[in-house]
């Protein structure tokens, strides 16, 4: 019986960064969850490779995985962007440029994470926006229409 518990525990967590980040197909995607968000930082990552974090609970490490290089945080003002990820708590960047991405550099990406829980503030929205919808959002002071979550 021990064995079997040691077996289904490897395997859950060999699985979970599958299970965290992505899915396979359109009939995973939850049609409540939020389109996107706007989030403030201090610091831009947008050119710098995105990862998210996942806990082991076996020793509740911290580890990265699902390197992005594009497309996931877009510049919307001097201290705003548009984030395409979720759940947006599970945001960490690297100090790797984008360009500079190469596939040999996933077994040692926690070496590279220099942004952990970057946002100051993140407002959820549910519709689809363009960042000149965004921008004009923020210039109005309109935040409130969107769902502050921090």
């Amino acid at each position: 019986m021990k064995n079997l518990v040691q077996k289904l525990t490897v395997t859950a967590v060999a699985v979970m960064p599958v299970i965290l980040c992505g899915c396979p197909g359109d009939n995973c995607v939850d049609e409540n969850d939020p389109k996107g968000f706007v989030v403030k930082m201090k610091n831009d990552y947008s050119d710098k490779v995105f990862v998210r974090m996942s806990i082991n609970s076996i020793n509740w490490d911290t580890s990265f995985c699902c390197p992005r290089t594009d497309g996931h945080t877009l510049k919307i003002t001097d201290e705003y962007y548009d984030l395409h990820c979720h759940p947006y708590d599970a945001a960490a960047y690297t100090s790797i440029d984008s360009e500079d991405w190469d596939e040999s550099m996933q077994d040692s990406i926690s070496k590279y994470v220099i942004g952990i829980h970057p946002f100051e503030e993140v407002y959820a929205y549910y519709k689809s926006y363009s960042i000149e919808e965004l921008k004009n959002i923020i210039e109005h002071n309109e935040l409130n229409k969107f769902e502050r979550l921090k």
